[in-house]
């Protein structure tokens, strides 16, 4: 029987712990490792100068690898991909409509009872998407690169090298930067890019 899957709706906890659990079984050191890279990733595909079609970025998810064993079923590979679909229309609708409500997906560790942000993840995530389209980025740029601060300061090793130099303060101040950073990345390519038109579904079996 067929059936229309409804690519509008936003993952519930649920769903974004399935999503996570999925991510956290991928057994390629280049695969996305988890939700909060997912959500980097995905919000520079959204975001920036040139579409990237799903054939291209679900690949990069698993790490450049063939279809992993565990969607080899096609109703695994359906939903999956929907919950990835879905997750990549909501952020997409929220920056395009209303983006001083989006609020990265961020992690954090507790070290001795206090709660530390952690934006390495959603930052590497955001730069694997940039990467598909360097040019079209113009990293070469100084202008995009100050607008896309702090982002990939949280990616390198020179980055964490220097961030090691720094007071907590400053570092908390760094990273309470990237979601406005996201906001304005997503803003600028705008107008300079073809629209991106969330899906409204597709048939599944």
């Amino acid at each position: 029987m067929e059936s229309r899957l409804d690519l509008s709706i936003p993952l519930d906890d649920f769903e974004f712990d399935e999503l996570e659990t999925f991510l956290s079984s991928l057994e390629s050191d280049l695969s996305i490792m988890n939700i909060s890279e997912f959500d980097g990733f995905i919000t520079a595909v959204v975001s920036g100068p040139k579409s990237i079609p799903a054939e291209e970025w679900l690949p990069v998810v698993w790490g450049g690898r063939a279809q992993p064993s565990s969607l080899e079923s096609t109703d695994d590979f359906e939903r999956i991909s929907g919950l990835m679909m879905r997750h990549m229309n909501t952020t997409a609708v929220t920056l395009m409509d209303d983006p001083e409500s989006y609020d990265p997906w961020f992690m954090e560790n507790e070290v001795k009872g206090k709660a530390y942000l952690v934006v390495d993840d959603w930052c590497i995530g955001y730069m694997k998407a940039v990467m598909l389209r360097p040019d079209a980025w113009r990293l070469d740029d100084p202008a995009t690169m100050d607008l896309m601060s702090p982002i990939p300061l949280f990616t390198t090793s020179d980055g964490w090298n220097l961030l090691e130099q720094l007071a907590d303060r400053h570092i908390e101040y760094l990273q309470n930067q990237v979601a406005a950073a996201a906001r304005l990345i997503h803003e600028h390519w705008l107008g300079r890019r073809e629209t991106f038109r969330p899906p409204e579904g597709h048939r599944v079996h």
